[in-house]
Formats: C-alpha cells, sequence, structure tokens
C-alpha cells in the first residue's frame, strides 16, 4: 500500500471531530494578575461545555473582606445576566476552575466576586469576562 493512503483512515476519522474552541481570559483592573482559558466544547447538537481556568486567582475575600466566592454569568444581548454557578477556589493554586453546560451560542460570560454562592444579580466587582460565539 502507498504511504500516503496508508494515512488517508486516520485523516478522515480526525476530520470529523469537533476539537475545543480555547479563548483567552484576562484579569480585570481589579484582579490584574489573573488570567485563564476558557475551553468549549460541543457536548452533542444542542449543548455545549463551557470550561473555566483562571490563574493567579487571589482568594475573593483578599480582594474585599465580604466576599466569599466568584460566580460565573452567562448574558446575552438584551437580556439580564443569569448565574451559571461558583468557581471552585482552590487558595493553595490560586486557581479558579468550573465547567457549565449551555445552549447558549452567542453570549457574554462574566466572572463576578461575590458575597455569596448564589447572588441574585452580578456584584460591581468584575474579575474577568470573554465574548463567546460558536457555531
Amino acid at each position: 500500500m502507498p504511504f500516503r493512503l496508508m494515512f488517508l483512515p486516520l485523516i478522515v476519522a480526525m476530520s470529523g471531530c469537533n476539537p475545543p474552541a480555547d479563548y483567552a481570559l484576562a484579569g480585570s483592573a481589579d484582579v490584574p494578575s489573573t488570567h485563564g482559558d476558557v475551553e468549549v466544547e460541543k457536548i452533542d447538537k444542542k449543548q455545549l461545555l463551557v470550561t473555566i481556568e483562571l490563574d493567579f486567582l487571589p482568594a475573593p475575600n483578599q480582594i474585599e473582606p465580604s466576599l466569599t466566592d466568584y460566580a460565573v454569568w452567562f448574558v446575552v444581548v438584551g437580556e439580564d445576566p443569569v448565574l451559571q454557578g461558583v468557581l471552585t477556589y482552590d487558595p493553595a493554586e490560586r486557581v479558579g476552575r468550573g465547567s457549565f453546560p449551555t445552549s447558549l451560542r452567542e453570549f457574554e460570560m462574566r466572572i463576578t466576586a461575590e458575597p455569596s454562592a448564589t447572588p441574585a444579580a452580578p456584584n460591581f466587582l468584575l474579575v474577568a469576562s470573554q465574548q463567546i460565539r460558536e457555531k
């Protein structure tokens, strides 16, 4: 079998994969040392999984003593922000992580520092944000 034909099945198999999309995150003016990544992968035809990892993230109470959690919001233009949940924070590594399923394809993801894990609306303290657009 010629060399180039040997790899044809592998190339065909790889072309059917949907690699995750990566978006960079940079900290806001309130937490400028923070940075990280957002990975968006297709779960199925209707659902995406948005996975966030923020590095060099101070504990929320180091930003302001009343803050306890990092909340993740998805915001569609013209609509109110919707709380997706909170990041799991590792104080030893100073890393915040979380994964959130959604059927949205175009939205702004915002991470805010909050005084509870179940805020009714985003706090004034924006940690990071990113526009997400997927097909």
